[in-house]
């Protein structure tokens, strides 16, 4: 059983026989030549950095990633971070899955709830069947309530897709109150289906990892194939009804450097786009804080999705 997770390593541990999952792997060379790898590791508490030298190549097995394996080594620090100074590394034969896939602490039943409470609000008949076109799927359902938010950044974690859903949903109705003449419709449509393209671009086995659709194509396109899709098996379907939703997809991370091919271009997909990234940052601030909770410093390091550090006390 896994003893030591990541979030508890302190500078200056010595591993033993310690498990971790496989996140990445790439092999370089130093300057002079000598080969290394460089790994990201993980379990459900977070992620850490792992060096392995030439010295101790033959020391480590071959492994790929989502493997779990057992690792000795050193927690040393490499600007500024914790870097695995790994001496010996084996696939682990027997572990416990639940110590590397981080779940939603949230009630998913209660969420789920939510889910179909909102659907229930919708009142087009376009946008009904097209949200019915996923949501009645018991795959797709399946797939919604088991998927991560994010690969790590915000809702990493199993459950993580339908928690961001409700969050998101929840902060779009208290919206509508005060701008009445924005489409509710439309924007929780919007929100029901933004990252759906995310249930094909990451998988999860021991670990979160992006598959090769995911890493050429990515959730924003992927998820705008899915739904155009769907769109052509609904009669009638209005062709300016198609456009916005389309473009509430294309544009939901709201700027091209952020990954939108487009930008919003009407005021659900505005409100679409600062609902997703309202709740991304606020996940974001709240697990930084609660993962650096048994810190001495005042402040966390800093988090480049956030680009700050965070206060801790």
């Amino acid at each position: 059983m896994k003893q030591t997770y990541i979030k508890d390593l302190r500078f200056g541990a010595q591993l033993t026989n310690e498990q971790f999952a496989v996140k990445n792997i790439r092999q370089g060379k130093t300057q002079a030549g000598k080969a290394y790898f460089d790994l990201t590791l993980s379990d459900r508490s977070g992620e850490v950095d792992g060096k392995i030298w030439e010295m101790n190549i033959s020391n480590c097995a071959e492994v790929q990633i989502g493997d779990v394996v057992e690792l000795s080594g050193k927690v040393e620090e490499f600007r500024d971070k914790q870097q695995l100074n790994i001496a010996f590394m084996q696939k682990a034969g027997q572990f416990e899955i639940g110590d590397f896939l981080p779940k939603s602490t949230k009630d998913q039943d209660a969420l789920w709830k939510t889910v179909q409470s909102n659907i229930k609000k919708i009142k087009s008949k376009h946008i009904q069947k097209l949200v019915d076109y996923f949501f009645l799927d018991k795959d797709f359902i399946a797939e919604f309530k088991f998927a991560p938010g994010a690969e790590r950044i915000h809702h990493a974690y199993i459950g993580g897709l339908l928690e961001h859903a409700v969050e998101m949903l929840d902060l779009a109705n208290a919206l509508i109150n005060n701008y009445p003449d924005i489409d509710r419709d439309l924007l929780l449509c919007g929100i029901l289906l933004h990252d759906c393209g995310k249930m094909k671009e990451l998988k999860i086995d021991h670990t979160i990892y992006r598959t090769i659709e995911g890493a050429l194509i990515g959730h924003i396109s992927l998820g705008a194939f899915m739904i155009d899709k769907a769109i052509d098996t609904i009669k009638d379907f209005p062709a300016e009804l198609r456009v916005k939703i389309i473009n509430m997809i294309l544009g939901h991370h709201e700027k091209l450097e952020f990954g939108s091919p487009m930008k919003p271009m009407t005021s659900e997909a505005f409100a679409l786009a600062y609902i997703d990234n309202l709740s991304a940052k606020v996940n974001t601030a709240d697990k930084t804080v609660k993962d650096a909770e048994n810190s001495d410093q005042d402040f966390s390091e800093k988090n480049f999705a956030l680009d700050t550090k965070l206060y801790l006390n």
